[in-house]
């Protein structure tokens, strides 16, 4: 059975991830939601004929540039920066002594009378100063000079007057400081068989063709995007707005969830509203305009005679995911990100420069 790799999973992953954490895996539920509830067998919304009550823009026999269905040199190279960026490291120095201006990582533990203060001390995890553009007290930086990485020695500065902190106004204070090490010059990783196989692939030249697809993909679902916002539906169903507001609902709930918080006291603290039904009510005619994304695509499937098999969901490695969202929510995203993109552009005429022209 295949596997979804990890480009060409992303945008499943992206819609999912926030509420995976809360994810009941045999009912595919979150909490009580569960989101292939509205949808029927085929992922449609249950009870509506969306070609009834959608005006679709001309999706047949259209002008597709032709550079939308090819990865560019300029979107291939931005994506393994991405990959290799956290493979890349600074040179670590050890041979040599500190001089000003150097970037350079170091540990210490601060006391006061020989007593450690709350936030005196790293903690034994690091931390990168530049002497001289660092902001800390007077002196303690310029101490560091002349000292080698793996020394270990004590520094003593007098904190200001006006430090802020009642019990270190005016004191001095002794720092055991350790250099860890100078940091050099950026050494910038190259994509390795190593590093695809962290990836879940056996060479680079399988994940550069894979992060390649979903490049491909990523455009693609863009461009049908676009030529669905051309559409115009009648009125909405209510069902299909409480739908997407329910989904939304529920990946906030998921992630107020990971920081402590209610709905509300997230949306409050990190969104500026002031509750879950105020942000319903704020964003409304965005769920207008989703539902009717959603009910073009779907229209044209209802025209087009389109659906998603057992097969299709096993081919494109999602098979995975069926427990956990339901098998109608699995065929609503497929034919929405990859199926009837790949429909219209197979469907359409491919030009040169189209965009360009534009």
């Amino acid at each position: 059975m295949k596997t979804a790799n990890k480009f060409t999973a992303l945008a499943l992953a992206a819609l999912m991830a926030a509420t995976l954490v809360a994810c009941d895996k045999n009912s595919g539920t979150s909490g009580t939601y569960s989101y292939s509830e509205g949808l029927d067998e085929n992922g449609f919304f249950e009870g509506i004929k969306a070609s009834d009550i959608v005006t679709l823009p001309e999706y047949k026999g259209i002008d597709i540039d032709s550079g939308i269905p090819v990865a560019t040199d300029e979107e291939l190279d931005e994506q393994l920066s991405s990959v290799i960026s956290s493979y890349s490291h600074y040179e670590e120095i050890t041979d040599r002594a500190v001089v000003d201006g150097d970037t350079l990582n170091i540990d210490y533990v601060g006391s006061i009378d020989g007593v450690q203060f709350d936030g005196g001390n790293t903690g034994g995890l690091g931390t990168n100063v530049t002497i001289g553009v660092t902001n800390y007290i007077d002196g303690f930086l310029d101490q560091l000079i002349g000292h080698t990485p793996g020394e270990t020695f004590d520094i003593v500065v007098t904190f200001p007057e006006d430090y802020g902190k009642e019990e270190l106004n005016g004191k001095e204070a002794v720092f055991e400081t350790t250099i860890n090490y100078i940091q050099g010059d950026y050494i910038e990783a190259e994509l390795t068989d190593d590093i695809a196989v962290d990836y879940g692939f056996t060479t680079a030249d399988e994940l550069v063709a894979d992060i390649e697809d979903w490049i491909v993909s990523t455009d693609k679902f863009y461009f049908f995007t676009d030529l669905l916002a051309e559409a115009t539906c009648d009125e909405v169903p209510q069902s299909v707005i409480d739908y997407l507001i329910n989904y939304e609902k529920a990946m906030y709930e998921s992630e107020a969830a990971m920081y402590g918080y209610t709905i509300d006291e997230y949306l409050s603290t990190v969104m500026g509203y002031e509750s879950w039904d105020a942000y319903v009510e704020a964003n409304a005619d965005a769920y207008v305009a989703d539902g009717t994304l959603y009910l073009a695509a779907q229209a044209i499937a209802e025209l087009e005679g389109i659906s998603v098999t057992d097969a299709d969901i096993e081919a494109a490695g999602y098979t995975e995911y069926v427990e956990q969202y339901g098998k109608p929510y699995i065929k609503q995203f497929m034919l929405y990100q990859e199926i009837l993109p790949q429909f219209v552009i197979d469907n359409g005429n491919l030009v040169d420069g189209l965009d360009d022209a534009e």
